[in-house]
């Protein structure tokens, strides 16, 4: 018996969990207190045995935009188990409640950055995209000139808020896996931990805000700094340039611009020389927890219409489990129960073909989908689009 999962009750809970946090990621039960309240008790989760919590995770609603749509997705972060209590299969149980839970609510999506892979991929979370990390120090920094007239540069305040996120929204739905931010990530983007960060917009001759940065600065023992970006976003090659133009400004004391972003951010398309470095930080993964919403709510190409006969085999959430037709027109996806089954996937292929981290002919090769070549070459066609990444990370 593995105990209760159950809310988080702060009267009782919170010296535990933030006990349990501290020592599973390091740092101090003081700090773990804070980002317990940052994230909101009401999503906290615990596992209960003998009344008191043993493990904990934390819930954070928010969305991802695939095929340009924004697809509800439930994140988890601080997934815990106290250390006297390891081994006895908590943290299992813990995440199989979490998905159920989550399917009971019809959550689409479920997504994390795993600390150990083997435990998430055991419950039908696969990899998904990428995160990764940009270096360039600012004297290699050589995007050209805007022709564009008229951009001015201003500080954002609290009130150019909903700009802000109606640009990245802009941007972001143009690259699968970009989140569809909630609450707890918008906020992360303004302070995180004791970096604090400020922001910058381009306007333009209108006054529409076309692109903007949220930037923190680091001494290095040279006396100078680096600049650390949590947020980059714009809409056109102009404001793109005009965005270098302001970044290039920071180079009488900077040392080098970090930020993140996948395989290939934009941004750096727009520079003449490729001179920076680029680091993989992460692979985050997802898991499909309603398989006819997840279907039904990305979006796909308007220049496929076919009919894919899907078999998914899912033992953990018996109701994605079966036959099911997903008919494509116009860009969008109907899911009715049924059909051949001619290509079979677990859940952990579903999620990577979803995802477009891999194609179904792909994911084939890892013994996650199988299916006759016609079959698979037809899937590839709807699920292909560019390679999934995100900038957050959470």
């Amino acid at each position: 018996m593995n105990g209760e999962y159950t809310a988080f009750d702060p009267a009782r809970d919170v010296e535990t969990v933030a006990r349990m946090i501290a020592l599973s990621f390091g740092g101090t039960p003081e700090k773990s207190k804070d980002w317990l309240a940052a994230g909101g008790h009401e999503n906290l989760r615990v596992v209960r045995a003998s009344d008191r919590a043993v493990a904990s995770l934390m819930r954070i609603p928010m969305g991802a935009f695939f095929g340009g749509r924004s697809v509800p997705l439930l994140g988890v972060a601080g997934v815990a188990v106290a250390p006297e209590e390891r081994g006895a299969g908590r943290a299992a149980f813990l995440m199989r409640e979490f998905l159920r839970t989550a399917h009971e609510e019809r959550w689409p999506l479920a997504g994390l950055y795993a600390s150990t892979h083997t435990l998430y991929r055991k419950v039908g979370y696969e990899h998904a995209g990428h995160r990764f990390q940009y270096t360039i120090p600012f004297v290699r920094i050589d995007a050209t000139e805007p022709k564009e007239q008229g951009f001015t540069v201003v500080a954002l305040t609290d009130q150019d808020e909903p700009e802000v996120r109606s640009c990245y929204a802009a941007f972001a739905r143009r690259f699968d896996g970009s989140l569809d931010r909630g609450p707890y990530i918008w906020s992360r983007l303004r302070r995180l931990r004791e970096d604090v960060y400020t922001g910058f917009g381009i306007r333009d001759a209108a006054g529409t805000l076309r692109a903007y940065i949220h930037l923190t600065q680091q001494r290095t023992p040279s006396g100078r700094h680096d600049v650390s970006l949590s947020d980059l976003a714009f809409l056109d090659v102009e404001s793109g340039r005009r965005l270098w133009k302001l970044l290039r400004d920071f180079s009488t004391m900077g040392e080098s611009l970090v930020f993140y972003g996948g395989p290939s951010h934009p941004a750096l398309q727009l520079l003449n020389q490729q001179r920076h470095e680029v680091k993989l930080k992460d692979d985050w993964l997802i898991r499909v927890t309603d398989a006819k919403l997840a279907l039904e709510s990305r979006g796909y190409s308007a220049a496929v219409r076919t009919n894919l006969h899907l078999h998914i085999d899912d033992d953990i959430l018996p109701g994605n489990s079966g036959r099911f037709v997903l008919r494509v027109d116009g860009g969008r996806g109907a899911v009715e129960k049924g059909g051949n089954g001619s290509i079979r996937l677990s859940p952990r292929g579903l999620a990577t073909v979803y995802s477009g981290f891999n194609t179904p002919t792909q994911a084939r090769m890892l013994g996650l989908v199988s299916g006759d070549d016609a079959a698979l070459e037809a899937a590839d066609s709807v699920f292909a689009r560019s390679a999934p990444w995100m900038s957050d990370m959470y």
